[in-house]
């Protein structure tokens, strides 16, 4: 949301501002980080399974020579929750997903791979390639039809990447 926060809106000032952002910022509760087990955790946010954690998963996805799709939440973002609900449920996103290593980053676990990253809403889709490079981003809440073209998006360009002859540097 390039830098800028809602702090607080009124009325129907707020709600058309929320409708047109599509997203939460970063302004949510101050929770202290989580710790997490050595195993490899996997949740579920709709109908998509993600490793937890932003350094497990792109291990994960170096090793496997797979695309990255890193899904940036927050257990406070409304729209998050949403988007998991709605787009992470329809049939054409769920089947995309799995030509990705789906990584799941809680802003409240992991605000030093937001800052990183340069993430200030939510949600965020990162997707990157299998050695972690940037190839599209998408901020804000989407709708599963727009999800299937910036999934289909970031792979083409990962095609693009690995073309047979290209020298990677």
């Amino acid at each position: 949301m390039n830098g800028f926060r809602i702090r607080a809106l009124a009325g129907p000032t707020c709600v058309a501002a929320l409708m047109f952002l599509g997203g939460c910022d970063a302004s949510g509760p101050e929770q202290a980080p989580a710790a997490g087990p050595a195993a490899v955790p996997i949740v579920a946010r709709g109908a998509i399974s993600f490793v937890e954690g932003y350094d497990r998963g792109l291990a994960l996805a170096k090793n496997d020579r797979r695309p990255i799709l890193v899904f940036f939440t927050a257990s406070w973002c409304q729209y998050c929750h949403q988007m998991a609900n709605e787009a992470f449920t329809q049939n054409q996103v769920v089947n995309l997903s799995r030509q990705f290593l789906c990584v799941l980053v809680d802003a409240d676990a992991e605000p030093q791979v937001c800052r990183q990253l340069n993430v200030r809403g939510f949600p965020t889709i990162q997707f990157l390639s299998p050695d972690g490079g940037p190839l599209h981003r998408v901020v804000g809440k989407r709708p599963g039809q727009q999800l299937v073209i910036d999934m289909q998006t970031a792979l083409q360009a990962v095609a693009r990447l690995y073309q047979p002859g290209r020298v990677l540097r």
